[in-house]
């Protein structure tokens, strides 16, 4: 079993929001992610975020909107 990680109040919050949009099957995985990236490291704010920046990358999946306003839009030309 691998060590306790101590985090403080703060690098804990963030892991936890750091979940909030990814899908709910996908949560644990990233958590365990997190925690193997933190394991046997000095615990660091910087040290945190990349983890949480490495596993989002893994994780995230970015929902496809149907919302026409969410759509790439182009400028339109002016007339001269």
């Amino acid at each position: 079993m691998p060590a306790p990680i101590a985090l403080t109040d703060e690098q804990l919050d963030a892991i936890i929001r750091a979940c909030g949009p990814l899908r709910p099957d996908a949560r644990g995985a990233f958590l365990e992610t997190v925690a193997a990236a933190l394991q046997g490291r000095e615990i660091g704010d910087g040290a945190v975020y990349l983890a949480i920046a490495a596993a989002q990358r893994q994780f995230f999946d970015a929902p496809l909107s149907t919302d026409e306003r969410a759509q790439p839009h182009r400028r339109m030309a002016r007339a001269r």
